[in-house]
């Protein structure tokens, strides 16, 4: 072999050799051919997929559209009943006079009261918020109670309900607030009000 062409050789397996170095070894595979498991995720990708969740089902709600007035349906379903159509009918009318969709489940419904089904049949299944509007159709049904005065009479009572209610969250707002703004003043009083007065305290018997 000629001097430029062992010089060649050479050179490739130096080339070799450092590649081989700069690689590793090879990962052994495990005994019995089966997969090596996954290792588990880190605690903070777990926090950050959960926030991800949860900023995804905000959004969701966000974009659903708000419900009908419980109240106002309540009224005018008893202003239609008052002009003598039937429950269903004067449900019905009351529903498609709001804005909005109409929700499926007073949809099925009103189909089944207009049908001459079974009121107690009709409401089963339908969400609890429809339970002051269902109570009085079905106390109607079975008492034969006049119909729009059942339902004027739920209709101030969910009004008031609703009032006492965010009067209890405002309540509640007023004593949760009551910490974070003793910690956000109380530095300020401290800097403003206590500090100086120890320093000119602190002045005195020191120059006294």
């Amino acid at each position: 072999m000629n001097a430029p062409a062992a010089g060649a050789a050479v050179v490739l397996l130096l080339a070799t050799a450092l590649l081989l170095v700069r690689a590793g070894p090879a990962p052994v595979p495990p005994r019995g051919g089966a997969p090596a498991a996954a290792p588990p995720p880190s605690p903070e990708r777990v926090r950050a997929l959960a926030r991800r969740v949860q900023r995804l089902r905000r959004a969701r709600r966000a974009r659903q559209p708000p419900g009908p007035d419980l109240a106002q349906l309540l009224e005018l379903t008893a202003a239609a009943a008052a002009a003598g159509l039937p429950p269903g009918r004067a449900l019905q009318r009351a529903v498609e006079s709001l804005p909005g969709p109409v929700p499926a489940e007073l949809a099925r419904v009103c189909a089944q009261l207009d049908g001459g089904g079974d009121p107690e049949r009709a409401w089963e299944g339908a969400d609890p918020r429809w339970r002051p509007l269902a109570e009085p159709l079905l106390l109607s049904a079975r008492t034969g109670a006049s119909t729009a005065s059942l339902l004027v009479s739920a209709a101030a009572q969910h009004r008031a309900e609703r009032r006492r209610a965010a009067a209890e969250a405002a309540a509640r707002l007023g004593s949760q607030l009551v910490l974070p703004l003793g910690l956000c003043t109380l530095p300020s009083f401290l800097l403003l009000g206590v500090v100086p007065v120890v320093l000119t305290l602190a002045r005195d018997v020191l120059t006294g």
